[in-house]
């Protein structure tokens, strides 16, 4: 359970509350204007959900497209590699990198088929993998999307910084949100994701000794993100957030398989990005995790 620290300027006092499961927020404060963040226009940039799983024989020609997009765009493009379904389901003599989350982000995008992924949590027509109005496509949609999406402009810039202290087991991740131009939506929501590469598991279609990377392990703000208060989604706004979180030693278990494996610091990485309610990313950003 997260505890929510609503700071002002105007009171002495601090209010505790409780909310979705995650790390603990600390909202607000900061300089006048926003450091990490830039206050310059920029395009958005492209987030994928490669939802996979260790029995899928196709699943590594999904992770190689992933992998070629962001040796292009390094700077223009977030892979979050969502084991999640069927094939990705605990099972003898199978690593398990599943997560609380990857199911319901299966169902929300209508995944039919493996690998599948969502670009940017966008309905792009006549490419859902239902042929309807699925978010998930087929892996030969991912690269034209992408370029679609990095293509049009953002209204909103993420700058931030993610510190892991060993001693503690302890990951800290301030973020930065600037509005460069007035946000409609109803509601706008920062998530960041803890990723790790490295593990090395059988991957069906890939051999016993296969390298999985960028495996989502878990959302720090919970399965939907963390609203950004709609006074602050207005051009030249911003918002900043700290966000801890205690690290496990391992996820689903230490030994591969059964488990998903040991944490090791030097391969976690951040992902961040603001989301029109659970759908719609309008853009994210991958921080590296500097380890103290």
């Amino acid at each position: 359970m997260k505890k929510i620290f609503l700071l002002s300027v105007l009171a002495s006092f601090i209010l505790v509350g409780c909310g979705d499961d995650g790390g603990t927020v600390t909202p607000g404060g900061g300089s006048s204007e926003p450091t990490m963040a830039s206050m310059t226009k920029e395009n958005r940039n492209a987030v994928l959900e490669d939802f996979t799983g260790v029995r899928c024989g196709y699943c590594p020609d999904g992770h190689r497209i992933a992998a070629n997009l962001l040796l292009n765009y390094p700077e223009d493009m977030v892979v979050l590699g969502v084991n999640a379904g069927g094939y990705a389901a605990p099972a003898a003599g199978w690593a398990n990198f599943t997560n609380s989350y990857g199911q319901a982000l299966v169902d929300q995008s209508g995944v039919a088929g493996y690998p599948a992924g969502t670009m940017n949590r966008q309905l792009f027509p006549g490419k859902s993998q239902d042929k309807g109005t699925g978010l998930a496509m087929s892996r030969g949609y991912w690269e034209a999307t992408a370029k679609e999406v990095m293509a049009e402009e953002s209204n909103v810039n993420i700058g931030a910084n993610a510190v892991f202290d060993k001693a503690k087991s302890e990951l800290s991740v301030t973020y930065e949100v600037y509005y460069t131009g007035d946000e409609s939506a109803n509601e706008n929501r920062v998530n960041i994701a803890l990723l790790q590469s490295g593990m090395v598991a059988k991957q069906s279609g890939g051999g016993d000794n296969y390298v999985h990377k960028h495996v989502m392990r878990d959302f720090l703000t919970g399965p939907w993100g963390h609203e950004v208060p709609s006074e602050k989604t207005a051009e030249g706004k911003w918002y900043t957030e700290t966000v801890t979180y205690d690290v496990p030693t391992d996820y689903n278990g230490a030994v591969i398989p059964p488990g998903g494996g040991e944490v090791v610091a030097e391969d976690l990485e951040v992902a961040i990005f603001v989301a029109r309610g659970k759908i719609d990313i309008i853009t994210g950003i991958n921080v590296p995790v500097e380890v103290k």
